[in-house]
């Protein structure tokens, strides 16, 4: 198993350093570019909601991020230090008639469809995104 760690402020300037962390690992995993799409995507939307949402970008708190390959299964969790959300009842689809015209909610949509399973924990502050490789 090989696991690698990037912490970042709560700051939107921040997501360039995640982007540099997606390249080096996917390179150090070998994961290629038919995953790295998905990866760069999912991660930038929950990192993003991460900062915004849950630590409300508050530079005090912290995002981690935390990609582990093992074996056939590449994942990566993102938490950060806010008091999570209701994930259970929150509007997945952004593309039905009753959500069209919501100003959020599409990262989540996103992320559950680039994913191959995503899984909250920590009250919503944890998301876990798996890709099959």
């Amino acid at each position: 198993m090989k696991r690698l760690e990037l912490k970042i402020a709560s700051g939107v300037s921040q997501i360039s350093e995640v982007e540099k962390f997606i390249d080096s690992f996917t390179t150090e995993f070998s994961l290629g570019q038919r995953l790295y799409g998905q990866i760069d995507l999912s991660i930038i939307e929950a990192v993003n909601n991460a900062i915004l949402f849950g630590n409300k970008r508050d530079e005090s708190k912290f995002v981690t991020i935390v990609a582990t390959l093992d074996e056939t299964i590449f994942y990566v969790s993102i938490e950060d230090e806010g008091e999570g959300f209701d994930y259970k009842n929150y509007p997945v689809d952004p593309t039905l008639p009753e959500n069209i015209e919501k100003t959020s909610g599409r990262g989540i949509y996103l992320m559950s469809i680039l994913s191959d399973k995503m899984i909250y924990e920590k009250g919503g502050s944890k998301v876990t995104l798996y890709f099959n490789l």
